[in-house]
């Protein structure tokens, strides 16, 4: 391989069938900038990227080495306390003036204190917060903790990042795509009879079985790593070897099931549409996302998780009042078993029009008291109730529109195909190939730099969400049950 302009795979349609350049392709005279410098732009752009988001991870490492508790947020957390031990204290006082009730109704409420005490116990297996405490001694005994959590994860990252970096190069200067197209070609005619000309979409589907399957053997140790390494030595993961390949099955499943259909459908709509083939795409594309954000939380996600109605009590009566004063049409409330998998916590919502449900993960109930459980809803309700979840939906459609719209007008940009080794003029270049190359160049910088302004418009609908809290009177829950799923999480 030389490496001057312009960059060549090592491999490539051509001398994968023994050919020269000479022989089929273009004269050299007919210069064109695109295919001159198309390898060497990606991989520089994908430097540059790495570079950049490197920068950042090196910058966020060096702050987990600080050994002193910050102390903004130690007069942050300091005045959260002193609301709660003000708020306690005139609760105490409500129930001495009324201490004739009180006594009325010891005998039940000692034993249901009980009750809760044993499932205390019960629940703490670990090392643990006690919601019940003041967080900033609790937050100021878990920093350095918290500290070797951040810091293996962004070392583990940056080692991810950086493997990933040379394996996208390595796979471009070795002519790993038009390699795999020929291997899936030969897969094909020789276990099914099927050709490039006339079978192209399920040349395609065997090619992208192949990519699943090495991406998935490339990843795998890192996932492991990550899992059973860095989560169990912190004490969140929970899952077993066992679990965790098992899920791994049902997700190449679900990949097939749903994945190949969709490519399949995909190919075939692009193929049939003639040169306004994307709208017919876009129009593909956000009926098939509203199908799989349908049966994801009800038929996908229940093949991993456990998801149980809310009992009875007053957190439920609670969380449908609050959805009653905003107007929110609730359903269905689920607990999921989240600590099957990990001590991590959350709280979710989905659903249509008037069928909406909410998900709350085991974990959080026993990390949080119940009026914080409610503030922390008040901010997932706030980014329904603002728009949020609408804007982000139709962002993404105009995404996709605006995305196959420019595919569509380099769509026959053969010289962008042979530069990345499709260099045989006797042979079609295959739909998904231009595809694929089309999101991998030319769309990468654009997709990249939509990403950081969608990054931004993301931080401020959670700002916008937190203040929507707030203003429901929940602020100083809200502030406690952060601090409280923060300290629990050792910061993540």
């Amino acid at each position: 391989m030389t490496f001057s302009l312009p960059l060549t795979p090592q491999y490539t349609q051509l001398s994968g069938a023994g050919k020269t350049p000479s022989a089929t392709t273009n004269n050299d005279n007919d210069f064109s900038a695109l295919g001159y410098y198309a390898v060497f732009a990606t991989i520089a752009f994908t430097l540059v990227v790495f570079l950049f988001e490197a920068y950042l991870d090196f910058r966020q490492k060096s702050s987990y080495h600080k050994t002193e508790f910050p102390s903004e947020l130690s007069k942050t957390v300091g005045n959260i306390d002193a609301e709660r031990e003000k708020e306690l204290k005139e609760k105490a006082r409500d129930v001495d003036d009324d201490g004739k009730k009180r006594e009325e109704g010891n005998d039940g409420d000692k034993a249901a204190g009980d009750g809760k005490t044993k499932q205390d116990d019960i629940n703490k297996n670990k090392e643990s917060l006690d919601k019940n405490k003041p967080l900033l001694p609790q937050l100021q005994s878990k920093f350095s903790k918290a500290q070797s959590y951040g810091l293996d994860k962004i070392t583990f990252s940056i080692i991810s990042s950086t493997y990933n970096l040379f394996e996208e190069i390595i796979f471009l200067l070795y002519g790993y795509i038009p390699y795999c197209w020929d291997l899936s070609c030969h897969v094909g005619k020789a276990y099914f009879g099927w050709n490039e000309n006339d079978n192209e979409i399920k040349i395609s589907l065997i090619f992208m079985a192949v990519n699943v399957i090495i991406g998935t053997i490339t990843s795998l140790p890192f996932e492991l790593y990550s899992t059973f390494r860095i989560e169990k030595k912190h004490g969140f993961n929970k899952q077993t070897p066992q679990l965790f390949f098992t899920d791994k099955i049902k997700g190449l499943l679900l990949t097939c099931v749903f994945g190949g259909p969709f490519v399949a459908l995909l190919l075939k709509i692009i193929k049939m549409g003639g040169e306004s083939f994307y709208i017919y795409v876009w129009a593909f594309t956000f009926v098939f996302s509203v199908f799989m954000m349908t049966i994801v939380p009800v038929v996908i996600m229940p093949l991993f998780n456990k998801y149980e109605p809310l009992p009875e009590g007053s957190l439920k009566e609670q969380i449908y009042e609050l959805a009653g004063r905003l107007e929110f049409p609730l359903t269905k409330l689920f607990v999921m078993d989240g600590s099957k998998r990990s001590s991590h916590s959350n709280a979710f919502m989905f659903g249509f029009f008037k069928n909406k449900r909410i998900v709350l993960f085991d974990t959080l109930m026993e990390q949080v008291h119940d009026d914080e459980i409610l503030a922390i809803l008040g901010h997932e309700l706030g980014h329904w109730k603002m728009g949020h979840t609408v804007t982000n939906f139709v962002i993404s459609q105009l995404y996709t529109g605006a995305s196959f719209y420019c595919f569509s007008l380099c769509f026959n940009s053969h010289e962008l195909y042979r530069a990345f080794g499709f260099n045989d003029e006797s042979r079609p270049v295959p739909t998904i190939i231009a595809l694929l190359l089309f999101f991998q160049t030319i769309w990468a910088p654009i997709d990249k730099a939509l990403s950081y302004i969608m990054t931004v418009f993301s931080r401020k609908c959670e700002f916008e969400a937190d203040k929507f809290s707030v203003d429901l009177g929940m602020s100083q829950k809200l502030q406690s049950g952060l601090c409280k799923i923060h300290l629990e999480n050792l910061g993540a």
